[in-house]
């Protein structure tokens, strides 16, 4: 088996990237998805071939139609799997406050809604227990340290 063929055979894991972003009051911005009850941070799946990055950048532009030019690697989080989905691994970035003359514009399709939330209010709409909301505290403790975190389920460890 030539290197090409052995990488290929080994296994796979679903990768997502979300942005956390701020208004000028410290609030956090949120989304409704037109496929969950929860809301969501923005963000979504890693395509083949593209980076974490990469992908955080062009959810949010495809979600809400803003450009992000600064993001921040804040955590990564081991998500196992679940009697929903199997297991993969978040990226999480700090992508600044966004300005009172950013227009976000919700695509209707994936997106319904947007909100600026306060962290309890985060929590309750991310679903708390879930890995989302659980990995929110160590998303903002990892901004506030100015050091990225590794993270098991939303766990720090």
């Amino acid at each position: 088996m030539n290197d090409f063929n052995y990488y290929k055979s080994l296994p796979k894991k679903r990768m997502g990237a979300m942005a956390v972003v701020f208004n000028q009051k410290g609030q956090l911005l949120i989304v409704k998805p037109s496929y969950k009850e929860q809301w969501l941070f923005p963000g979504g799946a890693v395509e083949e071939n593209e980076s974490p990055k990469s992908a955080c950048v062009r959810e949010v532009r495809e979600e809400l139609g803003i450009e992000l030019t600064h993001l921040q690697f804040l955590c990564i989080d081991y998500v196992p799997a679940n009697t929903e989905k199997d297991e993969s691994v978040q990226f999480v970035f700090y992508c600044g406050e966004l300005s009172a003359e950013s227009k976000i514009q919700v695509d209707g399709k994936e997106i319904m809604d947007y909100r600026f939330v306060s962290f309890g209010e985060a929590i309750l709409l991310l679903g708390a227990g879930r890995s989302l909301a659980k990995r929110l505290p160590a998303c903002l403790a990892a901004l506030k340290k100015r050091h990225p975190m590794y993270l098991e389920d939303g766990v720090e460890v």
